[in-house]
């Protein structure tokens, strides 16, 4: 089942009412208030406490406000939920798959956050040393103005591409060629400082001076970069000492997490039935996502993008 993005956050939502529902079943009614009725469907005081806990900070310092918009939100998310149900939505075998997928998610991340002991906090050694060896985040950060060309091979190759972006030496001189050999292409301004661009970029990006031309090639293309402007904004380290701490501190939960599930996987009993029998790895196993990936901090772990370029190598530069 595929759902654009207004979908998925509806679907999100209907997620959450299920499980507030869930937390203000019977066994809670009797010692909370009701603080409205949905086509007589309850919904609890202790429900409305749930949804602002969340809220916070952003609940803000009127709570009388932000009570009235949280029990607002509830009641429109009970009617939807209703009329799903009415729709017997809920034995839609693909919802059924989707809300069996949000539940395993969020026993796993519940058990993570309750069997995961915290980790030490980053040493001052440990933070001196990440800052040293990432100058191009911190000390020599900067903010880059650009604008970025993609090109698909196709009625040109990617050799073609490559050779001719090389022999020129600004962008509008390689747009003419791509508009005279019918190739299609995709022009546009970014603005990005250090963090938010790719490791393997940023390096060669870090050697290049305003008007510089670089340019990666795939096997699909290329992405060609042209610098208007770059401004310099560095970070000291007592500056950049919580974002690096942050993401230390994220890095240490991850290694934990996998030898949990190593250890787990050790004891575990699994069989590999039909196709996955002759060809499966136990040994080889991964940890769930939610145990390995830890949410992006920025600095100092820059995303990827989806470009799926960058991997290849920066040749141009």
């Amino acid at each position: 089942m595929r759902f654009g993005t207004v979908y998925r956050h509806l679907v999100s939502a209907l997620i959450l009412s299920l499980t507030l529902a869930a937390c203000g079943g019977s066994a809670e009614k009797g010692k909370t208030q009701v603080a409205a009725r949905v086509n007589g469907e309850e919904v609890t005081v202790h429900q409305l406490n749930q949804v602002l806990g969340m809220m916070k900070p952003a609940a803000g310092t009127n709570s009388a406000e932000a009570s009235k918009n949280a029990l607002e939100s509830i009641i429109s998310q009970t009617i939807g939920v209703q009329a799903a149900l009415k729709m017997k939505l809920d034995r839609d075998p693909a919802i059924m798959q989707a809300i069996e997928t949000a539940r395993r998610r969020v026993l796993l991340e519940a058990y993570l956050e309750r069997s995961l002991k915290k980790s030490d906090a980053p040493t001052a050694p440990e933070v001196h040393e990440y800052f040293s060896q990432h100058p191009e985040l911190f000390a020599n950060r900067r903010i880059y103005l650009f604008n970025q060309l993609t090109a698909k091979a196709g009625k040109e190759s990617v050799s073609s591409l490559g050779s001719k972006v090389a022999g020129v030496n600004r962008m509008n001189e390689f747009v003419a060629w791509l508009k005279e050999k019918g190739v299609d292409y995709n022009l546009v301004s970014e603005v990005k400082p250090s963090e938010q661009l790719p490791m393997g970029m940023l390096a060669h990006m870090q050697k290049l001076k305003t008007g510089d031309l670089g340019y990666l090639s795939a096997a699909d293309g290329v992405v060609v970069m042209e610098v208007v402007q770059i401004i310099e904004q560095p970070l000291t380290e007592l500056q950049a000492q919580p974002l690096i701490e942050r993401y230390l501190a994220n890095q240490k939960q991850m290694a934990a997490a996998q030898k949990m599930f190593q250890e787990m996987r050790a004891s575990a009993s699994v069989e590999y039935l039909g196709e996955f029998k002759s060809d499966a790895k136990p040994e080889q196993a991964v940890p769930p996502q939610a145990a390995t990936q830890p949410p992006p901090i920025t600095p100092p772990q820059p995303p990827k993008t989806d470009t799926g370029y960058i991997e290849k190598g920066l040749k141009g530069l």
